[in-house]
């Protein structure tokens, strides 16, 4: 595959993989382990810069157990609002049952399709939508049939996501460019109700 010459370096954005003290499954670790930095290339798919995070790491397999990660390899354009790990991990927990468990795999498809658009809503493009509509937020149907809200910050002019019912997630990675769409990567994790 040819080198791409326009890459934006994606955050790793959850605490490093410090030092734990030994638990009765795991040993101690000695070292720090720092993750590389993991870049996401303008000429490449969502589905492949994803597969190069160690960040976006539970986000992927979710996306893959669900049977949704083969669409971000298509065409598209998408835009994609991808998980971290530890926001993912910790909603996750909270689900009666777990997440990740066959009960709750209409529950799972229903978050992850909240974080997928159609169409691609670069950083650029809703800025000027925005501009051209004199609006602060756009509202969009996710792949879930959910409405999901970007609003432009009037205090720093960065994008939020906002649910329906109002709460507020920042982005850590606003917007890199890709083949067939746009990421993103939240701060937390953003449910389509509450």
């Amino acid at each position: 595959m040819p080198n791409s010459l326009a890459a934006v370096q994606m955050p790793a954005v959850s605490s490093t993989h410090m030092y734990h003290a030994s638990t009765k499954t795991e040993t101690s670790s000695p070292v720090a382990y720092n993750e590389p930095p993991t870049f996401s290339f303008a000429d490449r798919p969502i589905l492949e810069n994803m597969s190069n995070s160690l960040e976006l790491a539970d986000y992927r397999q979710a996306l893959r157990q669900s049977g949704m990660l083969p669409l971000l390899g298509r065409a598209g354009p998408f835009t994609v609002f991808a998980i971290p790990n530890e926001p993912f991990e910790r909603y996750a927990r909270q689900v009666p049952g777990g997440l990740m468990t066959a009960p709750n795999a209409a529950a799972l498809k229903q978050v992850l399709g909240y974080t997928i658009i159609r169409g691609n809503w670069s950083p650029a493009r809703l800025a000027k939508a925005m501009t051209r509509r004199r609006v602060d937020r756009l509202a969009f149907k996710t792949l879930s049939g959910d409405m999901l809200m970007i609003q432009r910050d009037s205090s720093n002019g960065e994008f939020v996501l906002v649910n329906t019912t109002g709460r507020v997630v920042k982005l850590w990675l606003n917007g890199a460019p890709q083949s067939n769409g746009t990421l993103y990567i939240t701060q937390d994790i953003l449910p389509p109700r509450g």
